[in-house]
């Protein structure tokens, strides 16, 4: 049974189908510290080629003083990997690539590099099935659903290491710079991360993180794990320790997003809102609801009553200011208290109020 370093070895050697067919164990080694594995000693290879040669799944001869290496042609190019390859696969690896292959880490993409050669070949043949196949990512998309502003640049050094580092769960040394603090880069130290997973959230890309400097110290009222988001485009450096971490079994991404909803920023405790909404905004929240209970009752004065229990957060606000004159906040009365003082000033500046 092979391991994932093992997989990585055979994606990288060469076959004799190839013009180099033939490869030395340091040039195997720098390929996979490319990638991203971890390579603590080159003995440590070594044996693994010799592993894989006594499997049969790899080649070996000497040229001079050095042992050369070649993988036996069981993956095939990607003219041969194409004609096994049927369209519906072909169009996922063409969609994978197109909308995801930018948040892989180095180690996945180069491995299936081949097969998304093999897809380009495959839907770039002569059939009706092709064609269609072939215009299918052409015809979807996605759309941010509200006003895009432009996205920060991501150092790629940064990223790939990050990513790397969570894909292999190592800790990181990330010098980050805070928002809405003027420090000076150099006067930035570098902070040790459990990189725990990457989220992309209104064209802004996160790592979800916790600090082994900063565990639970439950005699401080402190029982849980300190996690904290990171904005990557605000991180000067990142380096891969090459320390391998115990991924925490009690991090749920999917629960982090849904239920803890950090990703609204700045969640509070879970409130009852009432929104006095005119029609056409009611009607839209029947098609997308803003919480599980919703209710829609009329008003005398033809608004409809909408409510609902929804967790104040920065992103609810910013949905609520999007609704402009269509909404009035009825309850909680905190919240209609502080968009009343926010229409007084904005009603002020701009010397109106009427």
């Amino acid at each position: 049974m092979t391991s994932s370093l093992d997989e990585a070895i055979l994606r990288i050697l060469p076959t004799d189908r190839e013009s180099d067919s033939w490869m030395p164990t340091s040039r195997v080694i720098q390929l996979l510290t490319d990638r991203g594995h971890q390579v603590d000693y080159p003995r440590q290879v070594r044996r693994r080629l010799a592993r894989l040669e006594r499997e049969k799944l790899v080649l070996s001869t000497m040229e001079g003083q050095q042992l050369l290496w070649q993988r036996k042609s069981w993956l095939q190019g990607a003219n041969q990997m194409a004609s096994l390859m049927s369209a519906s696969e072909a169009v996922a690896f063409h969609a994978l690539r197109r909308f995801v292959a930018d948040k892989l880490p180095t180690a996945v993409t180069m491995d299936i590099e081949p097969l998304f050669k093999a897809a380009d070949t495959r839907l770039s043949q002569d059939g009706e099935d092709s064609r269609l196949y072939r215009a299918w990512v052409n015809k979807i998309g996605s759309v941010e659903p509200t006003y895009l502003l432009g996205r920060p640049p991501i150092d790629p050094e940064v990223f790939q290491t990050v990513v790397t580092a969570t894909f292999f769960e190592r800790e990181l040394l990330v010098r980050y710079r805070p928002a809405y603090k003027e420090i000076r880069d150099e006067d930035i130290k570098p902070k040790r991360l459990w990189p725990l997973a990457l989220v992309e959230s209104a064209g802004l890309m996160y790592l979800v993180a916790q600090s082994p400097d900063h565990p639970p110290r439950p005699e401080e009222g402190k029982p849980n794990w300190l996690r904290i988001m990171y904005r990557l485009d605000r991180c000067i450096s990142a380096v891969d320790s090459g320390t391998a971490f115990a991924y925490p079994r009690d991090f749920n991404l999917k629960a982090t997003i849904e239920k803890e909803q950090v990703f609204d920023f700045l969640p509070e405790a879970p409130v009852v809102l009432e929104l006095a909404l005119e029609p056409p905004e009611a009607k839209r929240l029947e098609e997308r609801r803003m919480s599980e209970d919703q209710r829609h009752t009329p008003l005398p004065d033809g608004r409809i009553k909408v409510t609902g229990t929804v967790v104040p957060s920065v992103k609810l606000r910013w949905w609520l200011r999007s609704l402009g004159a269509a909404a009035e906040i009825l309850a909680p009365a905190v919240l209609r208290d502080e968009f009343a003082r926010e229409a007084a000033v904005l009603a002020k500046r701009y010397g109106t109020t009427a």
